[in-house]
């Protein structure tokens, strides 16, 4: 500055305050604009928005009022955080990273669940792509709420709701965006954060088939076995002694030693271990499936490798009391010294896991207390109470929801924990490069595609003329055609929602190797549909 009053001193009058003024700009911008590079040239002027914003409290955009910031201060004007809850999907909040944070500090706490994004209104490579969702009650320890990768939207000015199940209130809530799509910088235009309610109350009026009883926790499947066979020590050890093995006779098969690899996707239970060869016991599978989507650890906290090739499930006798079942590394295969595949559910490549550990557990119990001594046509609510302990369940027949009240219903029970199979019929109607298959039950998920109903899972481990690596998923769309056609078997985790409280994502298969079997289901039981 000095300078610059020693060279206007030297100049007429009237020139002294326009070369101070026009000397000292730069100088006087300098600590409100973004900086250059070096090569840059001079700092050029930019202004840019507040960081912060204060919600008021009658607010529909977030769960109560209070003050949203962004992490970093240099959104341009007219772009700032005040623009992503402003309800209007013209404006932006922009920021020049791909990985940030929004904060949110509530006057009150509140225990959210649910949560949308709406995309800009161009440049499709600065959307948020993978971010997560943090609670904290005392902005220092923060609980992972929810986490997305790899999204997509599908349009411009496309808002995608994210909704998971959280029953704790929450003062302090974090948004981390942890990669765009390439951008130089990431748009939103809206944000909401709040609090919606799960129940499916209003539907439960066209349930059915409700299995609850007061006789057993177990349900009314148990009923009569809880009557006729309570558990004795005898009957204790003979389910622990590993050499007693199933009858193998009545599905024209025999037992074979086999290698077992209890966890072959990555060493967590996945919907892609369970694969049905030759026994129609497609209900059973359906749900293996359903518990390792929703509960994976409470699967491997029930089975104990006991180091000499015999494994121990944890189950419950028609009573609803613990007992344990032990059993061999010997599977079921065709009759004949050559055979080598395994024709009970196995992994993928014919490797026995975890899901044909519980089915030969099952068949077992079934020695004691013959409930179903032939697990072909197994229903669907008799196989996860064997594990959790509870056989409380209902139904929704064809045909008696709406293709909403069918969305809402599989989003809402799965985010609730709640396990679902459900089927088809008539079959052979064509939907996402498969056909329906009747007298046959598949896993319910959420699915990958926004506009579809949801997701299924055939236990077959694939569909006929679908790729293989989709691992038997499909959607169901959002029409008259598929919807009317589908039954749900809805049920209550019991003691396997002490591992979890409900699932948001998708289920993603994962990737297989080169020449791997995938896809391998008897031509008998295509027929059937079992």
């Amino acid at each position: 500055m000095k300078l610059i009053h020693s060279i206007a001193g030297k100049l007429p009058a009237w020139g002294r305050t326009a070369v101070i003024a026009a000397l000292a700009l730069p100088l006087a911008f300098a600590s409100a604009c973004s900086s250059g590079g070096d090569d840059d040239g001079p700092d050029t002027p930019v202004k840019t928005a507040p960081s912060t914003v204060k919600v008021a409290s009658n607010t529909t955009r977030m769960p109560s009022g209070g003050v949203l910031s962004s992490e970093y201060e240099d959104s341009p004007e007219g772009s700032g955080i005040a623009q992503i809850v402003d309800n209007n999907n013209n404006s932006v909040f922009e920021t020049p990273h791909a990985s940030f944070a929004i904060h949110w500090t509530g006057y009150e706490s509140s225990a959210v669940n649910c949560y949308s994004l709406t995309s800009a209104a161009d440049a499709p490579e600065c959307d948020p792509r993978s971010w997560s969702l943090y609670g904290s009650t005392d902005d220092q320890n923060w609980t992972l709420l929810d986490t997305r990768r790899d999204q997509a939207f599908a349009e411009r000015k496309q808002k995608r709701e994210f909704e998971f199940d959280n029953k704790m209130p929450y003062r302090y809530l974090k948004l981390e965006i942890e990669a765009n799509n390439g951008g130089a910088v990431t748009r939103i235009a809206e944000l909401t954060i709040r609090k919606i309610s799960f129940d499916i109350d209003d539907l439960m009026g066209k349930a059915s088939s409700f299995t609850e009883t007061s006789s057993t926790p177990m349900g009314t499947m148990y009923a009569n076995a809880a009557r006729n066979y309570p558990t004795t020590d005898a009957m204790r050890a003979r389910l622990a002694n590993p050499n007693l093995e199933p009858d193998a006779e009545m599905y024209d098969m025999e037992w074979k030693e086999k290698g077992v690899d209890l966890y072959p996707t990555a060493g967590i239970p996945s919907p892609a271990d369970v694969n049905q060869h030759a026994i129609g016991d497609c209900c059973m599978l359906a749900a293996f499936a359903s518990m390792a989507y929703i509960y994976p650890d409470f699967i491997k906290s029930i089975i104990t490798d006991n180091g000499d090739k015999t494994y121990t499930v944890a189950m419950f006798d028609p009573q609803g009391k613990p007992v344990e079942v032990t059993v061999s590394s010997k599977f079921m295969t065709w009759k004949g010294a050559n055979n080598k595949t395994i024709e009970a559910c196995t992994g993928k490549n014919n490797v026995a896991c975890w899901s044909t550990v519980l089915e030969k557990a099952i068949m077992k119990w079934n020695l004691e207390y013959h409930v179903n001594d032939n697990v072909g046509g197994i229903a669907t609510e008799n196989v996860p109470p064997l594990f959790t302990g509870c056989g409380t369940t209902f139904a929704f027949g064809r045909g008696v929801l709406e293709p909403a009240e069918l969305a809402r219903a599989v989003k809402n029970c799965l985010l609730m924990g709640k396990l679902i199979v459900g089927g088809f019929n008539p079959g052979d109607i064509p939907f996402d490069d498969t056909k329906t298959v009747t007298l046959h039950a598949y896993t319910f998920m959420h699915s990958t595609d926004p506009s579809a109903l949801c997701a299924v899972r055939n236990p077959w481990g694939g569909n006929p003329d679908q790729d293989a690596a989709k691992d038997g998923v499909a959607n169901i769309p959002n029409n008259l055609d598929i919807a009317p056609l589908v039954d749900l078997r809805i049920l209550e985790p019991g003691i396997a929602a002490e591992f979890g409280s409900g699932v948001s994502m998708p289920y993603t298969p994962p990737s297989f190797a080169p020449g791997m079997v995938l896809f391998r289901v008897s031509p008998e039981l295509m027929r059937s549909g079992m």
